[in-house]
């Protein structure tokens, strides 16, 4: 009967040594960190939109080197702020740990952001605040500053004579544009001889600017200077100016960097867009929630500056590579 002792102990140790192995790779399991999943809700997906496709750039660059997954979405127009809705609540369904949203609307977005934060989500707001602060950081160009920028230049086109200017924006209820006219004002304001004939809005859409220009130049042929608050504002009115052979009448100054603005900036029809940096918010975006995801502090708000572009400077290698970037379609 001595021989049952070995046996027993030897079935002993082997139920140790499986209970071990079960509890490591279960432990192993447990501890092992997943990657966070990310949801980005931009205000326009479409792959035509040379803006959106750079900040995208910028997310899957983050998202690669910080071990994320991420999951891109938006409406195919800035304008259809219904769909960045549904494409939140859609968001939201699947969980993510965090979502980073480029809000179209500064009032009808805060709902929407509300749920996201009462749901636990962790919010990156990007490119536009919201009227509420439920955000954990907002990353965006400091618009103020780049509308300021767009009145100096055309204040600087002014040669002693009385100027008249004016802003274009969409009616989109966009608080970016909201403050690029606050700034342009400000820099307007400063420049004795320069007269501010208001902002005039449109539905949005680059034919819609097109024809309030011209009417708008029909009305008020005293115009010199325009200021286009966003590209299709300012594709718009280069349209409406070039059609009506004023190009060395009215001076325009636009915000991005599309294919087309650059044209029209090499040809002279635009004096200057201001260029803002789309994969810098986008990848700043990622680093962001992954920093808040992991329990550290992040800045409340993350102020972008932003490049105006000549046609003397946009031949620099830096202006270049912002103006030509390697964007992922």
């Amino acid at each position: 009967m001595a021989h049952k002792k070995p046996v027993f102990l030897a079935v002993l140790l082997v139920i140790v040594i499986g209970f071990l192995v079960v509890y490591s790779v279960e432990m192993l399991r447990i501890t092992k960190q997943r990657k966070f999943e990310i949801a980005v809700v931009l205000k326009s997906n479409n792959i035509r939109s040379d803006y959106w496709q750079m900040v995208s750039t910028g997310v899957k660059a983050a998202a690669k080197e910080f071990d994320v997954n991420i999951d891109i979405t938006g409406p195919l127009s800035e304008s259809d702020t219904a769909g960045q809705i549904r494409n939140v609540d859609e968001a939201l369904e699947k969980k993510p740990d965090a979502i980073i949203l480029a809000a179209t609307d500064y009032d009808r977005l805060t709902p929407a952001a509300q749920k996201i934060k009462e749901s636990g989500t962790r919010l990156i707001l990007i490119d536009s605040p919201i009227h509420t602060h439920v955000e954990a950081s907002l990353i965006a160009t400091d618009n103020t500053e780049a509308g300021r920028k767009a009145g100096m230049i055309l204040a600087g086109r002014r040669n002693g004579k009385l100027y008249k200017v004016m802003t274009l924006s969409s009616g989109t209820g966009s608080i970016a544009e909201k403050e690029r006219k606050d700034g342009f004002k400000e820099a307007v304001a400063d420049s004795p001889g320069i007269e501010y004939a208001g902002n005039y809005e449109f539905n949005g859409t680059e034919d819609a600017a097109y024809d309030l220009v011209k009417n708008l130049l029909s009305m008020y042929p005293d115009i010199q200077g325009i200021a286009g608050l966003n590209e299709s504002a300012t594709l718009g009115a280069a349209r409406a100016v070039k059609e009506k052979q004023w190009i060395d009448k009215v001076k325009i100054v636009g915000f991005d960097s599309s294919i087309y603005q650059i044209k029209l900036l090499e040809e002279g029809i635009i004096q200057a867009t201001v260029v803002q940096k789309p994969f810098n918010m986008g990848y700043l975006s990622v680093e962001t929630a992954v920093q808040a995801l992991n329990g550290i502090k992040v800045n409340p708000k993350v102020n972008i500056d932003a490049i105006v572009i000549t046609k003397e400077n946009m031949y620099t290698q830096e202006n270049q590579e912002l103006l030509f970037p390697l964007v992922e379609k």
